[in-house]
């Protein structure tokens, strides 16, 4: 399954890219969020720095996705590979790719492109998928405007 969401944020991908390394979330209480949905809290490097290789952690207020950093071109692409989770999902979720794309459109607009691929295991994956596909989308929004106010 593959999710894409893209948004013109006004700030350089030089003003960007450190908020996909490190970043707090707000408090916003949507109707999703307090269904179950993992409401994030926080992405750091836990190491300090990045790179292919590096970690990364994206905090929810349920739990935590470790990833692994595959793609390092600072300032216009990361891509990201979940290692690990202790989040619901981790009976039939088997793997989760994100890339995030960030190109100028001026000086100081980016459009900023993220694409969550997710990969569902076992039986009724359909029913998986829908059930699925409302989560991300939101934590895409979610994220891309917290974003734009930082």
């Amino acid at each position: 399954m593959r999710i894409q969401t893209s948004i013109v944020i006004s700030k350089s991908r030089e003003a960007l890219w450190p908020l996909l390394c490190s970043s707090k979330m707000d408090t916003e209480n949507s109707i999703l969020f307090r269904c179950g949905v993992p409401k994030p809290v926080a992405c750091q490097l836990p190491d300090g720095k990045g790179g292919i290789g590096a970690q990364r952690q994206c905090i929810s207020d349920v739990g935590t996705i470790q990833q692994r950093i595959t793609e390092w071109n600072e300032p216009t692409r990361l891509q990201i590979h979940m290692v690990e989770t202790d989040l619901f999902f981790r009976p039939f979720v088997e793997a989760i790719k994100e890339t995030f794309e960030l190109k100028p459109i001026s000086q100081n607009q980016t459009r900023l492109t993220r694409t969550t691929e997710i990969t569902i295991t076992g039986g009724m994956r359909c029913l998986k998928m829908a059930a699925i596909y409302i989560g991300p989308k939101r934590v895409h929004f979610y994220v891309f405007k917290n974003w734009s106010r930082n």
